[in-house]
């Protein structure tokens, strides 16, 4: 078997040798420091296998030193020499045991549905990335992280707490069904509730948690922001410290829909939105580039519900109410003024 880092075995060996310079000493020194804080991954083998690696080490480093008889070494440097041959072979059985990461990344224009190693389905949207183990087997609860946008329809296993972790938030589920969104350029991030139960708290405080019921929404506000998105008079909101609410969404009897869910139906609502703001969405479901070049324009505000249109007719439908110009400017890039 071959080491996963080859440079760093052959910076080992060169210092195990005595030919490495200061530069590379510093940096062998600087990993075993590193190293040094972690458990002794050792010990969790069977015994019969910590004497087999053992041996296999010692007998390496004697190899080594009985090779250069004329090279001189003191007691310290075959001491830390083997210590770090020991941890190296540490680190390498850490990273060939332990379960592996997948990432799936999203460009605008895309979706897709993952089914994990538990059964949990996730449908990723557009511009978004999900980070997830390819077994949850070995750990005590089932861990994801997620920038961008998806919807969750988590298998229920109450021994095994399944954990979304974002930018600005973290949310803990046995078996519900939810969608999480936080694009880092929007102002709001959210976890709107269909059926189930959650546990949700602001990223880096563990210390206030609320707990979802269906058909309500936890919400995170940007207070650094000049313009706050506002939520519809209709809603009524509960009191939580400044820049978290709790708000009830409505969920359609027709189709079971709701706007926080439509992007999985291929549908778009607008809300009295600037047009800025509407061709970031455009961007994501479409997969092109719009460039807005008036302000005046970009702040025009729109309201209209689309489903299953082409981009053609939707902005031509927006053109009819505040009119601006389109310009096609290069492959699946527009410009409005």
């Amino acid at each position: 078997m071959q080491y996963p880092n080859q440079e760093l075995e052959k910076l080992i060996d060169k210092y195990v040798n005595g030919e490495a310079n200061s530069e590379e000493i510093d940096i062998v020194e600087r990993f075993f420091e590193s190293f040094s804080s972690r458990p002794n991954l050792l010990n969790t083998l069977p015994d019969e296998v910590q004497e087999a690696l053992k041996t296999r080490i010692h007998s390496g480093i004697m190899n080594k030193l009985a090779s250069k008889k004329k090279r001189s070494f003191s007691f310290s440097q075959i001491a830390a020499a083997a210590i770090l041959c020991i941890a190296f072979a540490s680190l390498f059985l850490y990273i060939i045991n332990a379960p592996q990461n997948q990432e799936v990344t999203l460009t605008n224009g895309q979706q897709r549905q993952i089914v994990l190693e538990d059964g949990t389905k996730v449908t990723l949207n557009a511009s978004s990335k999900i980070i997830y183990p390819t077994s949850f087997k070995d750990s005590s609860t089932r861990e994801v992280t997620l920038i961008g946008e998806a919807f969750f329809d988590v298998t229920k296993n109450p021994s095994k707490p399944f954990l979304i972790h974002t930018p600005r938030m973290e949310i803990s589920v046995l078996g519900t069904a939810f969608n999480v969104r936080d694009y880092a350029e929007e102002n709001n991030a959210e976890t709107a509730l269909v059926r189930g139960k959650v546990s949700i708290w602001k990223t880096g405080t563990n210390d206030q948690k609320f707990i979802l019921k269906p058909r309500e929404k936890f919400v995170i506000t940007k207070l650094d922001r000049p313009e706050k998105a506002s939520p519809s008079p209709s809603l009524k909101t509960i009191t939580a410290p400044a820049g978290i609410a709790i708000q009830p969404f409505t969920v359609s009897e027709k189709d079971g829909s709701a706007l926080e869910t439509e992007w999985l139906l291929n549908r778009i609502t607008i809300q009295d939105e600037r047009l800025l703001d509407i061709a970031l969405k455009l961007e994501r479901m479409y997969g092109v580039e719009i460039k807005i070049t008036n302000k005046a324009i970009a702040s025009q505000r729109y309201s209209a519900t689309f489903e299953n249109e082409q981009l053609e007719s939707i902005l031509k439908a927006l053109q009819t109410v505040n009119y601006f110009q389109i310009k096609k400017t290069g492959k699946n890039q527009l410009q409005l003024f």
